[in-house]
C-alpha cells in the first residue's frame, strides 16, 4: 500500500492556507471568478483516459518526458484543460498527463449557482487530498519517464508548489509552471527547490499583490522564479478565458510562454 507521510509543519501550512483561502472565497463578492467557466469552448480532444496509480487520468502525446497538469475545480474532464494538454503535447513533444484530483466529483461548469456551492465543495475536496493524489502520481511515473515537469492552474497551483517544496518528490521534478494560483501562503516561498514560472493575471483576488511580492522577492533571491504579467486579465484567464479579444490574446500568449519554459527545462 502506498502511504503518504506529511511533516507536522507541512500539514499546518496546508491546513492554514486552505482555511484562510476558503474564508476569502466565501467573503469576497468578486470571488465568483473562481467558478466562472468562461466562454464555452468546443473541441475534439486527441488523447484518451486511462488509470494511473488507480487514478483516472487524461493522457495525450507520446514523449519520453512528461508534463503533469493539475487542474482547477472543473477537473480533468473539462474540455478547456484537455485542449491545453493537447497543445502542450504538440508544442513540447512530451507526454502530458492530467489526473482526476477529485475522484469524479469536480464542479460541473454547466450547473447554475456554482458560487453558492463552492464552499461546501471545497470542504469535501481540500488541497491536502489533491496533494495525496499528486504524490501517488509522481511516485509512480518517475520510474517511467526521463523527465517530469508540473503545471498547475488555480486550485492546481497549490499542488505544484507542494511538489516542488516536497522533501523527497521535488528531486523527481525538473520545473513547474503555475497560472493564477490559489491557496498559496508566504511560508512556502523559501521552501521552493525547483525553477518555477508564475503566469500572473493583472487582477487576481486569489494571488494577491502581498503574496505575489513575497514570492517574487524570495525567488529572485534564490534565482528560481520567473514572473510574467498578462495585461487586461483576471483570475482563471488561461483555462477559462471570457472570449474577448484581449483575454484570448493573453491566454494564447500564456500557453506559448509555458511551452517555451517547459522546453527549456526538460
Amino acid at each position: 500500500m502506498f502511504t503518504i507521510r506529511y511533516s507536522t509543519a507541512v500539514i499546518k501550512t496546508l491546513c492554514r492556507s486552505f482555511n484562510s483561502s476558503t474564508k476569502e472565497i466565501i467573503n469576497e463578492k468578486n470571488g465568483s471568478c473562481c467558478v466562472d467557466p468562461g466562454a464555452k469552448q468546443i473541441y475534439d480532444a486527441k488523447g484518451h483516459e486511462e488509470k494511473l496509480a488507480g487514478i483516472a487520468t487524461y493522457k495525450t502525446g507520446q514523449g519520453k518526458s512528461t508534463i503533469v497538469i493539475f487542474t482547477d475545480i472543473f477537473g480533468f474532464s473539462f474540455i478547456n484543460i484537455r485542449k491545453i494538454a493537447d497543445t502542450y503535447a504538440q508544442g513540447t513533444k512530451a507526454t502530458v498527463l492530467v489526473p482526476d484530483l477529485f475522484n469524479g466529483d469536480s464542479m460541473n461548469p454547466n450547473e447554475p449557482n456554482l458560487f453558492d456551492k463552492l464552499p461546501a465543495w471545497l470542504q469535501k475536496h481540500p488541497p491536502t487530498d489533491a496533494c495525496t493524489v499528486a504524490d501517488k502520481i509522481i511516485s509512480i511515473i518517475k520510474r517511467h519517464y526521463d523527465s517530469i515537469q508540473v503545471v498547475g492552474f488555480c486550485y492546481g497551483g497549490k499542488i505544484v508548489i507542494h511538489l516542488i517544496t516536497h522533501p523527497e518528490l521535488s528531486s523527481s521534478v525538473k520545473a513547474g509552471v503555475v497560472a493564477h494560483p490559489s491557496f498559496l501562503v508566504k511560508e512556502e516561498a523559501n521552501q521552493i527547490k525547483r525553477p518555477i514560472l508564475f503566469q500572473c493575471a493583472e487582477t487576481d483576488e486569489r494571488f494577491i499583490p502581498d503574496i505575489r511580492k513575497h514570492f517574487e522577492k524570495e525567488l529572485t533571491r534564490t534565482g528560481l522564479g520567473k514572473f510574467i504579467d498578462y495585461p487586461g486579465t483576471t483570475h482563471g484567464f488561461v483555462v477559462r478565458p471570457d472570449g474577448t479579444p484581449q483575454v484570448e490574446k493573453q491566454k494564447n500568449k500564456a500557453i506559448t510562454d509555458a511551452i517555451e519554459y517547459l522546453n527549456k527545462n526538460f
